[in-house]
Order: structure tokens, then sequence, then C-alpha cells
């Protein structure tokens, strides 16, 4: 099925909840560290690192992206949700939704995935009472986000029961995705080694362009420049791969151990490193903390996850003014300063998430996409706002408003600065009006008696 439509199918779910399994049911060929090959994943009996396996469906050849589930793994998670195009999302019917289930909803949720199928895996280790039961229970986990309505289909990788459904629902969600063919080749690399005879490989799904043999490409953040060997497609030999293809790009040079997650390879020159974005962030409503100018976060931009300071500002007459506290559910814009430098475009993918808390909370804070990669330097600045209110709307001069100095002396010093009214009508103070502190303002409209009064004072902030 050579011309079958590539998509890129993530497997998400709770440490031991039988991820592994589903695929092994699914898959007729094996990838990167697919099946849980890793040694250290053996040994421990949990996948450590992305794995990926595929199979033919419908005219599709799905890539299934086994992300693993594990608390302290949640890296590797959101480096499988930057690639796929739908999931399945894995609970167990003897133990119901967990933590990290709910971790990997927002995950999923922020990164624009809604194409989601939830197997209620090991079916047949349980009775039909609990099966109903945890069935409700992920319903209700689901319910108010993007994947409500999400069909949950009870399977055994063990029996084989339900594995058809599963495949059946699956077809029923999957659509050709919208790939970005055109424009310059990127595509982060998720794994590097060796291999004799075939020099470094990279593995990776390709985002955007088109690769072939014999091209030159930039990995990056390297900024090495290689040729391109060969490229394979699940054991098959290709001369071109293009986005959306799951491939392995063979190169000449660099060694392997010089390239790590979160790289990226493209066309030379177009690609460009960055330690400090701009983004506008939505605060995740069910994340418990709130977050201040210089808190140390974890930030996921695209595929790589870095440390970093986050520092959220709105915006003032073209001034940056610092946000002394976001809180759950509110909007943003941030500056954040990496520890790491990263590849980052305008619209890539951004994931806040505070790594350092316990893994038994919920630790994604909010999600986003960057709005600029190279911001240069910023000045940020603090508000500070006196109130008062009108006392006479009419004056041959203006308005007398009191309350925003308590002496003539604090009103001279208000001489020429601009006010504005709670209804947003501006105004400009002309002089101080009597001896206790009032001042007349021409205003732009009328006002009414009693009506709140501002000035805005902006006082440059260093953080």
């Amino acid at each position: 099925m050579a011309d079958a439509i590539p998509v890129n199918v993530g497997l998400m779910g709770h440490i031991d909840h039988g991820k592994t399994e589903v695929a092994r049911a699914l898959s007729e060929v094996v990838s990167t560290a697919g099946l849980d090959k890793h040694p250290q994943a053996q040994e421990r009996g949990i996948s450590i690192d992305l794995g990926f396996t595929s199979f033919h469906l419908n005219g599709y050849l799905v890539t299934l992206v086994d992300a693993p589930g594990h608390a302290e793994l949640i890296r590797s998670v959101v480096a499988g949700a930057n690639i796929i195009d739908a999931a399945i999302l894995v609970v167990a019917a003897d133990e119901g939704p967990k933590i990290q289930t709910g971790e990997h909803i927002i995950i999923l949720q922020s990164f624009g995935i809604t194409k989601v199928v939830v197997a209620l895996s090991k079916m047949d280790l349980v009775e039909k009472n609990k099966l109903e039961t945890v069935k409700k229970q992920t319903k209700n986990v689901l319910k108010d986000t993007a994947l409500e309505g999400a069909p949950i289909i009870p399977v055994s990788a063990i029996t084989g029961a339900g594995i058809e459904d599963l495949e059946n629902a699956l077809k029923d969600i999957l659509t050709p995705p919208k790939r970005e063919t055109e424009g310059p080749f990127k595509m982060p690399i998720d794994h590097s080694f060796h291999i004799k005879g075939a020099g470094t490989v990279m593995t990776g799904t390709v985002h955007r362009g088109k690769v072939a043999v014999g091209d030159e490409i930039e990995i990056m953040p390297l900024k090495q420049i290689t040729k391109v060997r060969s490229i394979q497609s699940f054991r098959e030999s290709r001369e071109e791969a293009q986005a959306g293809d799951r491939v392995g790009i063979s190169v000449t040079g660099p060694e392997p151990e010089k390239i790590f997650r979160g790289f990226y390879a493209g066309t030379p020159g177009t690609l460009k490193v960055t330690n400090q974005l701009i983004g506008r962030i939505q605060m995740n409503k069910l994340f418990k903390y709130p977050l201040h100018p210089g808190v140390q976060i974890h930030l996921t931009v695209g595929m790589p996850t870095v440390p970093a300071t986050i520092i959220p500002f709105k915006r003032l007459e073209q001034k940056k003014l610092l946000l002394e506290e976001v809180k759950s559910g509110e909007t943003f814009e941030a500056l954040f300063r990496l520890g790491e430098s990263v590849v980052a475009e305008e619209n890539t993918p951004l994931l806040v998430s505070r790594l350092d808390l316990p893994p038994t909370i919920l630790r994604i804070a909010g999600s986003g996409k960057v709005t600029d990669a190279f911001p240069g330097k910023i000045e940020f600045f603090t508000e500070k706002t006196k109130k008062g209110a009108v006392k006479t709307p009419v004056h041959p001069k203006g308005s007398i408003v009191v309350g925003l100095a308590e002496t003539i002396y604090g009103a001279e010093k208000l001489l020429n600065e601009e006010a504005f009214t709670e209804k947003e009508t501006r105004g400009k103070v002309i002089s101080p009006f009597g001896g206790k502190g009032a001042v007349i303002i021409k205003f732009e409209k009328p006002v009414s008696k009693g009506e709140t009064v501002f000035i805005r004072k902006l006082k440059q902030r260093k953080v």
C-alpha cells in the first residue's frame, strides 16, 4: 500500500494501564523503541521513551506513537503530542482514570488534538458492573473538555476482545491530515543512533516540506550541515520523504551522541535558535497555583522541554506592564527566558509546566503559542494608579475632580497628566482647584457626578 495516507496516532495513558499491549495487538511493523525495546523499559516493565509501531487501516498507514505514562516522563509525552494527528487514550478497566490521565487529556487539548478514542483496557480482568462504573468515571473526566463525547471502547489485548471495535472507532475519526508540504524542510529529531554501514541515523516525523537522498540538511542548534545518505520509513527505503512521514535519515557526520531529542533537522539557514521568546498563554483551569514574575517553570517549545523563567505582562500604549500574578483560567502574554537555546518559530506550540511539583497533583499550568521568537531587549513597567471622583461635572473650564491629590502642591504635580474615567472617557488635568488637592480636568465627553476618575503612572522595573 505505497499510496496509503500516513497518519500519526498517539497512544497515551497512565503507567501500567496496558498501552504497549494495545500497541502490540494493533501493530504490524515495529520501529524505534517500539513495544518497549529500550533495555531499561524491559527491566522496569514500563515505557520510558517514545515507541513507534505501524499498521495499515482503511487506506491509512497509521504510526502509533507510544508515549510513556510514568509521572516523571511527562517530557516524552509532550514530545509525542507534538507529532501526532489523533490519539488513543488508554484507561485500565481495573483501575480507572488517574492523575496522569488528566494530564494527558490537557496535553492533547493543548496541542489541538481532539480526534480521540478511549480504549478501556484489561476488560478481561473485571466484571461487567465494574466495567460500566469505570466507563462512567471516564466520561466524567472527559466532560467539559475538548474530548467530551469521545468513543469509549472496552478491549483486552490478551484475548483480542474489542480490538476490532477499537480499529473501527479509529477509522471513524481519521481524516486525511492537512500537511505543510511546501516550504523549507523541518523535522524534530526524537532519536539518534549509529548503524554499522549506515552511519548516524536520526529518526523523526517530518513537520514541513520535503527531503531527498543527497540533500544537504542542517542540524540545529548544533549548527552542523550534513548530507542525507539514505531514507527509510518502517524498513522501506525511500528516495524522498515529505510532511507527515515517519522516517529514519542516515547522514554523514555528526556523532549520534551529539544529537538530542528536541534538536531539529532542516534546510540549511532556515531554522533559528533563541534563548528567549514571547508567547500568549491560556492558564489551565485546573492548575491550583498562581504564577509570578521570575518563577521557574518548564517550558515545552514544540518538541524540547527546557527550564525557563516566566515574566507575565499585559500591553498598554506600546508598553509592557508586569502582571504580579496570573491565576487559573486567565489568558496573558509572557516573556520566557530559557535555560537552554531552542529552535522556535512564530506559532510554535508552548506548554507551561511545574515539573518540580509532586507527581500526585496536576502540574500542567497552561498552554499557548509563540508570538515572537526573537523579541530582543524588553523594558517592563509597573502601574501606579491614583483614583478620584467627579465632584462637579460642569465647570467653565472643565470638571472638578477630588481625591487625586491631598494638597495644592500634589495637585500642581498632576498638571497635564492624562486621566480617564471608569467609562474610558479621556481627559487632561489643566489646573488645581482650591487649596485641598482638587483639580480641573478637561474631558473629551461629558461625565457624571460621582464617576470614578483614574490617573495612571508607569514606572520602569527591572526583572
